[in-house]
């Protein structure tokens, strides 16, 4: 099992932006040295709420920081940017970072961030489907040409190519059956994100091992995992703590346009019900617990922790990350 630390936005344009990047360096070099193996960083576009900064060029800095440790993109909005753009950018991370690169990538899901690319709501998987067979095919080292209904390349074989052989690994990201299954079909992996209950994500990984055999595709691969994690002297502690760490963050996703399938709902005291069926809690045996079994009866091979919400100081975050690191992470690693 391998372990990777999230480097997720909990600051608005009010906190000086030098704040958020010395905070996400000390992440990543104490994740090193406490022994994950991975950081993640996402992206969003136009954010008032939370302030994203895009993920190749920070992934990049970030890997000087913590230079053993590999990097991941989760996720990149691939039915918004131009895969030649992306394509290139990704190689060039690979290539920073000695060929430890991960390109997780996504449809999203915000209204304001599709109308800001052009991207109209009925076309959005097309983009998304096309995008990716296109990257994949400038990654391949062969002469390129494709004619596509978005994007069009003749005659191309660029020499900007990741390190990899054969391209970057493809973690695909989404909650709905849709995305689980364009997952199995188009990528290594699928990414589960943080937001199906305990019993959805579940059938959501049958769903993904289902469909790669129907399509005559391994099913012995990576399984990369979020889930919201909260380590308390009890479950009802780490209930409390979630309650406001939940409110922050999942109102500014709703805001976003966050919803749909196996995706939470509701407030007040709907609130307490989705996080019993969504979060890890309690002390942190009881946490190894519950992801040991992630590991034994859904196949999980990487853990992605996110230790950073708004409104909590950066020292909590910190203390979480130590005693996951110390208490956890050992055990699971070693079993």
């Amino acid at each position: 099992m391998k372990f990777g630390i999230l480097l997720t936005s909990v600051y608005d344009a009010s906190v000086d932006a030098r704040v958020q990047r010395r905070q996400h360096e000390e992440l990543v070099r104490t994740a090193e040295e406490l022994g994950f193996e991975l950081m993640v960083c996402g992206q969003h576009f136009l954010g008032s709420e939370l302030r994203y900064f895009q993920p190749v060029p920070w992934l990049t800095h970030m890997a000087q920081v913590a230079p053993s440790m590999q990097v991941a993109t989760g996720i990149i909005l691939l039915s918004m940017v131009n895969p030649v753009d992306i394509a290139e950018q990704m190689a060039t991370l690979d290539v920073l970072t000695d060929g430890r690169a991960t390109f997780g990538v996504g449809l999203g899901y915000s209204g304001h961030e599709f109308d800001a690319f052009g991207v109209e709501p009925g076309t959005r998987v097309a983009r998304f489907e096309e995008s990716l067979e296109l990257v994949k095919a400038l990654w391949s080292g062969e002469k390129v040409d494709f004619a596509g209904r978005f994007h069009s390349v003749h005659g191309a074989q660029p020499s900007v190519r990741p390190l990899q052989a054969g391209g970057l690994p493809v973690w695909i990201g989404g909650q709905a059956a849709g995305a689980v299954k364009r997952a199995a079909r188009m990528g290594d992996a699928w990414y589960a994100p943080p937001f199906p209950s305990h019993a959805e994500l579940a059938q959501l990984r049958k769903l993904f091992l289902d469909t790669r055999d129907e399509h005559g595709l391994a099913t012995g691969g990576d399984f990369p995992l979020r889930r919201e994690l909260l380590i308390a002297p009890s479950r009802e502690a780490g209930m409390e703590a979630a309650l406001d760490r939940y409110r922050a963050r999942y109102e500014t996703y709703k805001k976003w346009g966050l919803s749909g399938e196996n995706t939470p709902v509701g407030d007040g005291s709907e609130l307490r019900a989705n996080i019993e069926e969504q979060f890890i809690l309690g002390t942190a045996q009881d946490c190894a617990a519950e992801l040991a079994r992630l590991r034994d009866e859904l196949g999980m091979t990487h853990f992605v922790f996110k230790p950073h919400w708004p409104g909590l100081p950066h020292r909590e975050a910190m203390a979480q990350l130590e005693e996951f690191g110390t208490q956890v992470l050992p055990g699971l690693r070693h079993a």
